[in-house]
């Protein structure tokens, strides 16, 4: 074993090496979604491909992004040498994200052997393909979408290949701004690449590698440390994806097995002739991210992280497509639908383990899925083909923790500090010909709760300066909202309009390309957040007060979503009563009606352990915590037992929103969001002592 002292030494020389490398990135990149929104990232992986450390403010690039090393490797083997420089951008060739992120690798050789890889990855303005920005919601496979390259070498033992070069510029739009792009890559991937192979010789071959894999090792086990205080156990989620008036199935099934976690997406729908399939590496890279912070906060985020799960996709759906599906943004829409309904089963065993560490971190699931991103493609300032991506469409709003509020602009509660930066508004008018009329925090309830979601960005801008633009439209969460835990409220729909010339909103569908934009007209999205977290009308007043205050809601708002009338704390008490006793006057009877008989009194003798958010475990009796009514018995969902308010909110047509209420007080343990027809609740499964109970053995010791 390493003196524990050199592994730390060791761990902060390669984080800084990635920091660095990212660093010189967006120095010498001039694209402003790289140099100013910061898209980037620099990687450090194993001779072998495994991630080492990261630096840069994309995260998912970290892991996604050693799957071109790996196929390097296949492809290349015993003549990759010193010297050599590659670049992949096919997700079904090794590439990383989408084939706008461009991932560049470079082998750190030292005394003659492979020690190490380095990674650098950017979003490209262009990749070539149909539309500019590569983004085609009209493309049906992936030849349409970009220029594809499997690991290739645009660099030979440090001789640069012009042919390679030449492809690049005769195959994409803006081919200086992309070059300079790629190169800064390079540079990045060079900067780190001589600082590794230094400390590589400072320490020795032998001693780098038996440190570096001892710190992946160091991780895995903390990390299984965690797991094993989770419940072992079944959670199921379910949420639905969205193109045009069609919904797509995602659901997770999170097994709980000792010290691993397997995230079963078995059942998805096929894949589509739609640019948002995803791949199972991907998922993989998505979910890993953001379950680091839960289980190992303090760790670093190196492979040891990814050993610890498995991610099962079926071959040929949504989630793991195959050529030719397209293929352009398999980290957004679905990819994110996934993340969310992973990350909300993982909450639910969090939930049901009362010894878990992870409980200070509960929360709602990840927003990414309500990205709103958008291409505009036409003659520039210059009057020159320009084009450019509006990342301001990301800045969602996260879903609620259960302990607290959540920020806006931000689409992690249990955040790692993984975010590209806006670019400042003058930057934006000096580069592209728009003028921004403003940029805020949008109001309303969406995402209410206990603790309510942060909330997304309100923006509106006009063209300016050019005689027509048009849209690329990439947007989700338009019609199925993201759910809240615990009783909390779903968050906001996307929506996005264009003022005509008398003034007035025209609402615009998402998923769309070659939407005109002629000089003069103002563009206006508001973007979506994730749900809230417990009931509205349990929100303490005064945060009500304060909301209203900073303009978040209206006095109507607050009074109807959340009981409260502003500056009378009589009349709130007495509204609330009145909500509650509603709810329970116009709900439907529970499927399963349960009394305190004394057969159920029986089953109930135990210890009191948690089973899910709001509810109770008292021997084979699932009971609510607040009330302690019972619900249902083992191992029978709770939801059984829950008088039900179908269509408890209004929404689109083709979505169901219903309440599941505290059969005693009214109040709300779960506000379910599915397509409309489904039979069944969006959650289900629990822990194996729930779902094993044995009824005969419990009456029996009676």
């Amino acid at each position: 074993m390493l003196d524990p002292i050199l592994l730390e030494v060791l761990r902060g020389k390669i984080d800084a090496i990635a920091q660095d490398g990212a660093k010189t990135i967006k120095r010498t990149a001039i694209s402003p979604v790289v140099a100013d929104n910061g898209d980037c990232s620099c990687s450090i992986y194993s001779a072998e491909g495994e991630l080492l450390s990261g630096g840069g403010p994309v995260f998912i690039h970290y892991h996604s992004s050693g799957a071109g090393v790996r196929k390097i490797l296949d492809l290349h083997g015993q003549t990759v040498a010193e010297g050599d420089i590659f670049l992949v951008n096919d997700p079904y060739q090794g590439g990383g994200l989408h084939a706008q992120d461009v991932v560049v690798h470079v082998p750190v050789f030292c005394d003659g052997a492979l020690a190490a890889w380095v990674g650098t990855s950017g979003h490209m303005m262009d990749m070539g393909g149909s539309v500019l920005g590569s983004f085609s919601t009209s493309a049906t496979e992936c030849i349409q979408e970009a220029l594809r390259f499997p690991p290739i070498r645009v660099y030979r033992a440090g001789q640069e290949q012009t042919d390679i070069w030449a492809i690049l510029r005769t195959n994409i739009r803006m081919s200086d701004m992309v070059e300079t792009d790629i190169r800064s890559l390079i540079s990045g991937a060079n900067i780190a690449q001589k600082q590794l192979r230094q400390t590589v010789r400072d320490y020795g071959i032998g001693v780098f590698k038996e440190a570096m894999a001892t710190l992946c090792d160091l991780t895995e086990r903390e990390m299984r440390r965690a797991i094993l205080e989770l419940e072992p156990g079944s959670y199921d989620f379910v949420s639905w994806s969205e193109w045009s008036d069609k919904l797509y199935r995602v659901p997770c099934r999170l097994m709980v097995d000792s010290d691993h976690l397997t995230f079963d997406f078995s059942g998805a729908s096929p894949q589509t002739p739609h640019y948002f399939n995803s791949k199972a590496y991907v998922i993989k890279a998505l979910i890993g991210v953001v379950l680091h912070p839960y289980l190992g906060h303090d760790l670093p985020l190196n492979e040891g992280v990814f050993r610890v799960f498995d991610v099962v996709c079926d071959a040929g759906s949504i989630l793991d497509a195959q050529p030719p599906a397209p293929i352009g943004a398999p980290h957004m829409d679905v990819g994110q639908t996934a993340l969310e309904v992973a990350m909300r089963a993982f909450n639910m065993a969090i939930a049901a383990s009362p010894d878990s560490r992870a409980r200070a971190g509960m929360s709602g699931p990840s927003a990414g899925s309500g990205f709103f991103l958008h291409t505009l493609a036409g003659k520039g300032r210059t009057g020159r083909p320009d084009g450019w991506l509006m990342m301001d469409g990301g800045s969602v709003g996260a879903s609620a923790g259960h302990d607290r509020d959540t920020p806006d602009y931000y689409f992690e509660a249990k955040g790692n500090s993984a975010s590209a930066d806006l670019v400042d508004i003058e930057v934006l008018e000096s580069w592209y010909p728009i003028h921004v009329n403003y940029r805020r925090v949008r109001g309303g309830a969406g995402g209410a709760g206990m603790y309510r979601s942060g909330a997304g960005c309100s923006m509106s801008y006009r063209i300016s300066g050019t005689p027509e633009l048009t849209l690329t439209i990439m947007g989700q969460r338009e019609r199925v909202p993201i759910a809240g835990v615990g009783g909390g409220l779903p968050g906001a729909l996307t929506r996005i309009y264009h003022q005509d010339p008398a003034g007035e909103l025209v609402p615009i569908p998402c998923h769309q390309e070659g939407v005109p934009a002629p000089e003069g007209r103002s563009i206006i999205f508001d973007c979506p957040n994730g749900g809230g977290w417990g009931d509205p009308l349990e929100r303490d007043p005064a945060r009500v007060e304060a909301d209203f205050a900073e303009g978040r809601l209206t006095f109507e708002e607050a009074r109807t979503v959340y009981g409260v009338v502003l500056g009378d704390t009589e009349a709130t008490s007495v509204t609330r009563r009145q909500m509650l006793a509603h709810r329970l006057a116009i709900a439907e009877p529970p499927r399963r009606s349960l009394s305190w008989t004394p057969e159920v009194i029986a089953l109930s003798r135990g210890a009191v352990l948690p089973l899910d958010i709001g509810v109770d475990q008292r021997g084979g009796v699932a009971v609510s915590a607040r009330s302690g009514a019972p619900l249902s018995l083992a191992p029978c969902h709770w939801t059984l037992g829950c008088p039900k308010i179908p269509d408890f909110l209004e929404t689109t047509p083709d979505v169901s929103i219903s309440a599941y209420l505290d059969p005693a007080t009214g109040h709300l343990l779960l506000v379910d969001v599915v397509a409309r027809g489904e039979g069944e609740p969006s959650v289900g499964g629990g822990p194996s002592r729930w779902l094993n109970f044995a009824h005969a053995d419990a009456i029996a010791a009676e």
